[in-house]
Order: C-alpha cells, then sequence, then structure tokens
C-alpha cells in the first residue's frame, strides 16, 4: 500500500490457486473523488463479508469495497485452502476461550458454505476432514495434546495410525494422524472470486486500487492511488497490512507462509501414487492432493519488515518443497511444481485477534494467527453489525478472544520473532 506498489497485479507473484484460474473481467478501479456511506479496505474472506453484510443491513446505501489488487490474489488466497471448524487450539487458552473460537469457527464454516451454494460458486469444495500429522513418534505427544483439546471442546475426531494414513494418502511417511472430519478443502482463490462476483447491488467492489493513506474523523477520508473518498465510516479488513496505514502497529506482526502447487499429475503417476483422490494433511507441513490431481506443499513460515519474500528466498522455498515431496512421494520426484508463491498472515501477541473501533470513524477485524478463512468470514459479518450498533452472542464471542497485548517494540520484537521461529524450525525439524 506504499506509493511504490504496482497497480497492476503482477502475475509472476500470484499464488497457484489464481493462477489456474480463467482470466476475470476487467478491474473497475476507484478514481476521482467520492463520496460513499460505508468503505471496506481490503478484499479478502474478512472485507468480502464486511462488505456483504453491510450491504444487507443497509441496501439503500452507498457501500464500496476497495483493494490493492483482483479479488482473490491477496492473503485470502495464500494459504492451503482448508476451512478447519476444529480450529488450531492451543493449551495457551482457555477452554473457554477455545470454546468461543470454536463457535466463531463453526458459525464462519457454515456462512461460507451457505454463500457458495446459494451462488453455486465452483471453487473445489469438498467436506472430506482433514488430518493432523506428526512424522517422528517422539512428536506423538503432540497429537495426543490436540486430542485433549478437541475432547475438552467436544469436538469429534478419529485417530489414524500409519496404516490408515497409508491408505488414504498413499505414502508411510508419517506416523500418526488424528482426522477431524467436518474440515472443508477448498480453491480459496476461486472461493474469494465468486463471493466478490455475488455481492449486493449496492455494493461497488475496486480492485487495482492502493489505499495510500486513511484519515480518521467525521467524515474519514481515504485516499487511494488515483482518487478519494469521504464516508462516515471506514472499516478497515487489511491483515497485517494495516500498520501501512499507520494503525495498530504495536499490536500486530506479519509472518509469511509459503506455498507451492504442481502440474496435474498424470495418469500413470496418479496410479504411483495410489491412495485416495483427495485428501488433505496439516502440521509442520502441510499437503494436499487437489481435486484437480495437484499437489500442494505449504512448508516455511518467515518474518520480515517489508512484508515480501525475495526471488533468492522464494527458489529455497521451492527447493524446500521440492525436497518434502519426494520424501513423502519417491515415486514423484519427476514432478515439479508450476508455481511457489509467499503469503502474509497477521499474528498477535497472545493468540488473541484486533475487533471494534480503534479511532473515530474507523473499525477494524484483524488477526486471526494463520487460520482465518472462517474466522475471517465471521468476523468481518460481525465487524459490520457492530458498527451499525448491532449486538448478539457472537459479537459477544469474537469480543472476549480480541484485545492482544502490545508487542515490544523493535529490533526486540524482530529478534524475538526470529529466535522463536528458528528454535521452531530445530525442534521441528524431522517433520520436513
Amino acid at each position: 500500500m506504499s506509493n511504490d506498489e504496482p497497480l497492476l497485479t503482477d502475475m509472476r507473484h500470484a499464488p497457484g490457486w489464481y493462477s489456474i484460474l480463467s482470466e476475470p473481467a476487467p478491474a473497475k478501479r476507484l478514481k476521482d473523488d467520492q463520496v460513499a456511506d460505508w468503505v471496506v479496505v481490503g478484499a479478502g474472506v474478512t472485507g468480502l463479508a464486511t462488505a456483504r453484510r453491510l450491504g444487507e443491513l443497509a441496501p439503500d446505501a452507498r457501500v464500496m469495497l476497495i483493494d490493492d489488487y483482483r479479488v482473490g490474489y491477496g492473503a485470502s488466497a495464500r494459504n492451503a485452502g482448508f476451512i478447519i471448524d476444529t480450529p488450531h487450539l492451543t493449551e495457551e487458552l482457555t477452554d473457554e476461550e477455545n470454546r468461543c473460537h470454536s463457535r466463531l469457527v463453526l458459525a464462519g464454516t457454515e456462512q461460507l458454505e451457505s454463500l457458495v451454494q446459494k451462488h453455486g460458486i465452483d471453487c473445489e469444495w469438498s467436506r472430506k476432514g482433514h488430518l493432523t500429522a506428526v512424522v517422528d513418534p517422539k512428536r506423538e505427544e503432540n497429537l495426543r495434546s490436540t486430542v485433549r483439546m478437541l475432547e475438552a471442546t467436544n469436538e469429534d475426531y478419529e485417530w489414524y495410525n500409519r496404516d490408515a494414513i497409508a491408505r488414504t494418502t498413499g505414502t508411510n511417511h508419517y506416523h500418526a494422524a488424528v482426522l477431524t472430519p467436518r474440515s472443508i478443502m477448498i480453491n480459496p482463490a476461486a472461493m474469494c472470486r465468486g463471493l466478490g462476483e455475488t455481492m449486493p447491488e449496492n455494493v461497488e467492489v475496486f480492485e487495482e486500487s492502493p489505499v495510500h493513506r486513511v484519515e480518521p474523523g467525521s467524515p474519514v477520508r481515504i485516499e487511494c492511488a488515483e482518487g478519494t473518498v469521504t464516508a462516515k465510516n471506514v472499516l478497515l479488513t487489511t491483515n497485517a497490512f494495516i500498520t501501512k496505514l499507520g494503525f495498530l502497529k504495536g499490536g500486530v506482526f506479519p509472518l509469511i507462509g509459503c506455498g507451492s502447487l504442481t502440474r496435474p499429475l498424470t495418469d500413470g503417476e496418479q496410479a504411483a501414487m495410489g491412495g485416495e483422490d483427495e485428501w488433505g494433511i496439516t502440521g509442520v507441513t502441510t499437503v494436499r492432493r487437489t481435486q484437480t490431481n495437484r499437489i500442494l506443499i505449504r512448508h516455511g513460515t518467515y518474518y520480515t519488515d517489508d512484508f515480501r519474500l525475495t526471488d533468492n528466498g522464494r527458489r529455497n522455498v521451492a527447493a524446500l518443497h521440492q525436497e518434502s515431496l519426494t520424501r513423502r512421494f519417491p515415486m514423484l520426484r519427476n514432478v515439479e511444481f508450476d508455481r511457489t508463491w509467499a503469503g502474509v498472515f497477521c499474528m498477535t501477541m497472545n493468540w488473541a485477534s484486533h475487533f471494534g473501533r480503534v479511532e473515530p470513524g474507523v473499525f477494524v477485524a484483524l488477526g486471526y494467527c494463520g487460520v482465518g478463512l472462517p474466522r475471517g468470514t465471521v468476523s468481518g459479518t460481525l465487524l459490520a453489525e457492530y458498527a451499525m450498533g448491532g449486538e448478539n452472542d457472537l459479537i459477544r464471542d469474537v469480543q472476549a478472544v480480541s484485545n492482544p497485548k502490545r508487542l515490544p517494540p523493535q529490533p526486540f520484537l524482530g529478534l524475538g520473532i526470529r529466535a522463536r521461529l528458528a528454535w521452531y524450525r530445530w525442534k521441528s525439524r524431522t517433520e520436513l
């Protein structure tokens, strides 16, 4: 969102999910000086849900949704494509906080499923569940910890031994796994594009329109690359990029996650691989076999102040992903990745999100710590309701898991994050 950001979406850095979609219609860019009733900045899943709900609640209002790039190109499409309705529960939270998370992700999942079905969005939607797996037998206790949290929140699960995993995936690389059966797998770029194309009539979507500045007040003024907007309220759903606009600099920080997607497997490669025709595994390394017969690998988390992965870093990540693929499926050693990409996710100090008003006329919803598809969707819907004066049980849930601790200043923050990531990589080195 800085002045040197390109206006055109750069396909060289597009996520694999986006690159396999058909060419979209030309982008509508925000130009000249305009006035709106409501403005939403950021067209990921949170912003899409926020704008949709504003349009539904205020059908006579002018609602504008603005994004730097094309819908489906940004962070919400740079993940592994899981909608996990049993979130990454953590022992750092209380059981009641984990229950709040569970209620929120269930509501977000139901909302997404309803919209995909209602509008016939073709996004490889699949209720196959997903496996949380470990490679090293010494890490089985980590999996048992997951089971304890699932049981504490009354979540369904099934334990898989090595043979059961092999029957599903075609590899005996894993020691054990836990299946959570309600998880959904999708192409996230296709889902986001479909959501953007099916907005209420009073919601205008502006793409390739970088926002450079937001001035709080009455009205709020939003400066874009080629125009401005004034509105009574602006709702920021910009992930960690919110710090580029001058908000929450002491409240959130970016991490970069990296993914790769192969070309489609040939019939011979599919036969040699065996296993079921679609599945997904999360863990230190995330692996999926998709409906389009591609393999996704997601591994590697990095911290950088400028939100970017260098070209050399991208090459190193691709080589790491190729090694991960070959370790699991030696019969696919000649299968190359079509695309390797990086995506920014928004982290906080204590797994708590940001939700609510931060300045006069400025509201935010962000900070889902890497599990954002259902959480972002429900939080966007709730932010719209909250900004319009609404109250309900889910708003109270999202408020209960918000208000993160303040971050330490630089350079201590960067040093601490890099040290923690290095420790985690060493500790989980056997899971590649």
